[in-house]
């Protein structure tokens, strides 16, 4: 079970949903975009409405986990809808507290997606700027929770090649060397 983090923007959808393709496996994508496209107002979520997401996505990564062939991977987790709460509303509640820190221990690996590709400046992204802080608190709150991780950086096909060769090392329970 693979999860890939980062700030908005940081090609996590596309590297899950091409790596499900090239290893012939579901890939599960963000609940939290789809969710925000139908009920966002002002292009905010209340607290609960993160809650939900938080929820469903788990629920649906569940499903696709006992449809997945040797891998799923997987387009972002609780941890970041939890620094979405923090980061919008300055809090979370107990219940997405609770789903981000059983998130810290539920994949065998975990990539952080770099902030060093092109950023998309749309209607619904707010900023690259925001990008780069929402990245530092990612990585402070890794480093909290004491997750290992392995960054990711370049084009998507550095990345590609990146995972793949992490994938071929990998042994579900033992650490790779360059877990940060």
């Amino acid at each position: 079970h693979v999860v890939f983090l980062g700030a908005p923007c940081t090609g996590k959808t596309t590297l899950a949903s091409r790596l499900a393709r090239e290893f012939r496996t579901q890939w599960m994508p963000e609940y939290g975009r789809e969710y925000w496209e139908r009920h966002q107002v002002n292009r905010r979520l209340s607290l609960d409405q993160l809650v939900e997401i938080a929820e469903a996505h788990l629920e649906r990564e569940e499903d696709l986990l006992r449809r997945a062939d040797r891998y799923l991977f997987t387009d972002t987790s609780a941890l970041t809808t939890y620094q979405f709460a923090l980061h919008y509303h300055g809090e979370a509640s107990h219940r997405l507290a609770e789903l981000a820190e059983k998130a810290a221990s539920r994949y065998d690996l975990v990539f952080l997606c770099e902030n060093d590709i092109p950023y998309e400046d749309t209607w619904d992204r707010s900023g690259e700027a925001d990008r780069h802080n929402f990245q530092k608190r990612i990585i402070a709150d890794l480093a909290e929770r004491r997750i290992p991780y392995l960054r990711l950086s370049g084009d998507l096909e550095s990345r590609v090649g990146q995972v793949k060769s992490i994938l071929k090392q990998h042994s579900k329970y033992s650490l790779h060397p360059n877990l940060h």
